[in-house]
């Protein structure tokens, strides 16, 4: 057992930083073109340059800043949990590589040539650097999940009847999923994007799109996932009182591992070429996934009307008003869990076969997974960083006032900007486009959803700013702790079980490939047997190369 984790800690303390870097950013982008798109808001930028920021704003929050934050608070709950150290040399590998390759696809963002959207489907293309970029990002984050399974892998072997621990295996089982999906992005990149970007190579835009989405919803899980760890685990701590069940909490994350990755096939609903039967098994998929969500909104639900009774609170509701609500940590993980259940809603009527041709490509969207990356993941992440931060950096939070109000103006806007979104999308409302005006021909549904969606998103925004400016003075100004803390996250007595089933990954990951198979076999046989139609590259602003 390792008394100390600087080493480990030095890593988390660049990696979240950085992602702290990169959510600013990312943030800046993104009220920018909320505001761009805002029916009779004074443009400030041109189209060209507002699809830069959305470029911008997907790839940077969606990926980087999400990949970061996990890397660094991963490392921290594996190595107190087990009580192990982290291989050094492959932690600075990783984090070296994911830093370039981040550094390289921004810098081809920000000088115009990767206006590809989120997405960049072919045959859209961008500068060799933004795909070279975003392969180094995948590399790093695929040797960091090396030196994490070694830990877990050694623990397993010090405790051999020992159940695997809580936390710990949540960094797991998300780096499982994000293992599933990634290989299949990075030999897109290498097959079609690069050769396309380099050589003009033309490219399938269906066979791309595919590859592409294959990776583009497991994504989603790899977002969550730690947040739903963090829940898990620091829910029972805040308040004192038992998680309802662990043993749910595992078959929660072994269902994650066995159908996050066969159900992005959902996401091509509308497309052509695709057969009926394949996007019929990925729906099937799909309301799958969706049971680990449900069990996990039941599990922490369960715990929090506990912890709330156990508090005083009285009748149907009054557990409600006996939790915490002062406390930041607790209020962010408390919203995002309410938000994270109307994006479950939201994400359930996605992947319906009749309803997302209603909703596909419209404003719905952007209000749907603005659930789940914008709050469930990105809120929680803003909690935990008010007990992180001070254990890492010996710093107390600058102003705890600010820190309070903070998730309840992020809860407030997010609601108010997503419900509307939502409204929107159902009157057709479209995403991504620059001028939704349409020569003065601009439905009045789209005008009033529109503008309250930007008051809410203007609210939400700003809680960004407050949580940025308050990570940075506590950083720069915060007292220090009058004695350094470290947080201690030993399993508790009642989470310390013998092995199951539900700890030997090794079958549910060899489950997971076979379903995996069954989802794609069909639409890769009907597009490779079809035959591919290889498409010139195009020009983001017009025209072939």
């Amino acid at each position: 057992m390792v008394d100390n984790f600087n080493k480990e800690d030095r890593f988390s303390r660049i990696s979240i930083l950085f992602s702290f870097v990169v959510l600013a950013v990312g943030g800046l982008f993104g009220i920018i073109q909320l505001l761009n798109r805002t029916p009779y808001f004074p443009k400030f930028i041109d189209a060209s340059t507002y699809y830069l920021v959305l470029t911008g704003h997907g790839v940077l929050l969606a990926i980087a800043w999400t990949a970061f934050f996990i890397m660094g608070v991963g490392v921290i709950l594996v190595t107190r949990e087990t009580g192990l150290g982290v291989n050094s040399f492959l932690l600075n590998l990783s984090l070296i590589l994911s830093l370039i390759g981040t550094l390289m696809a921004a810098a081809a963002i920000l000088s115009g040539n990767a206006t590809v959207l989120y997405t960049f489907y072919a045959p859209l293309y961008a500068h060799p650097i933004f795909y070279i970029g975003a392969a180094l990002l995948i590399f790093g984050t695929w040797i960091y999940a090396v030196a994490i399974f070694q830990v877990y892998l050694r623990w397993r072997k010090l405790n051999p009847g020992k159940g695997a621990p809580l936390a710990t295996l949540g960094v797991v089982t998300t780096l499982i999923i994000w293992l599933e999906a990634t290989p299949i992005l990075v030999i897109d990149v290498l097959k079609n994007f690069i050769p396309m970007s380099i050589y003009k190579m033309p490219v399938d835009a269906l066979e791309a799109r595919t590859l592409f989405w294959y990776f583009g919803h497991p994504l989603v899980y790899f977002w969550i996932l730690p947040a739903i760890a963090f829940w898990y685990y620091g829910l029972p701590r805040l308040l004192g009182t038992k998680l309802f069940s662990v043993k749910m909490a595992k078959v929660a994350y072994i269902l994650f591992i066995l159908v996050s990755t066969p159900v992005g096939l959902h996401h091509q609903l509308v497309d052509p070429g695709a057969s009926d039967i394949a996007k019929f098994i990925h729906v099937i998929f799909t309301y799958v996934v969706a049971s680990p969500s449900l069990l996990t909104a039941f599990n922490v639900t369960a715990t929090l009307i506990k912890a709330g009774r156990e508090r005083g609170g009285k009748g149907l509701f009054g557990w409600i008003v006996k939790l915490p609500w002062d406390n930041p940590i607790f209020a962010a993980i408390g919203f995002s869990i309410i938000l994270f259940g109307m994006g479950g809603i939201s994400g359930i009527i996605n992947a319906s076969y009749v309803l997302n041709y209603v909703v596909h490509n419209t404003i719905w969207i952007v209000g749907h997974f603005h659930l789940t990356v914008a709050t469930a993941a990105t809120l929680t992440f803003m909690g935990a960083s008010y007990l992180i931060i001070p254990m890492l950096f010996n710093k107390n939070i600058k102003s705890v006032y600010l820190a309070r109000l903070q998730p309840y103006l992020w809860f407030i806007g997010m609601f108010i900007f997503s419900l509307a979104y939502h409204i929107g999308g159902v009157f057709g409302a479209p995403r991504r486009t620059y001028d939704v005006l349409y020569g003065g021909l601009i439905p009045k549904e789209w005008i009033y959803t529109l503008g309250i969606g930007a008051v809410g998103g203007i609210v939400f925004w700003v809680s960004g700013v407050i949580f940025i400016i308050q990570m940075l003075l506590t950083l720069s100004r915060g007292t220090r702790l009058s004695k350094q803390i470290d947080i201690k996250f030993t399993p508790m007595d009642y989470e310390v079980s013998r092995p199951s089933i539900l700890d030997r990954l090794g079958i549910w990951i060899i489950i997971a490939a076979l379903l995996i198979f069954i989802g794609y076999s069909i639409p890769l046989y009907d597009l490779y047997t079809r035959g591919l139609a290889p498409y010139p590259p195009i020009s983001p602003f017009g025209g072939k190369v």
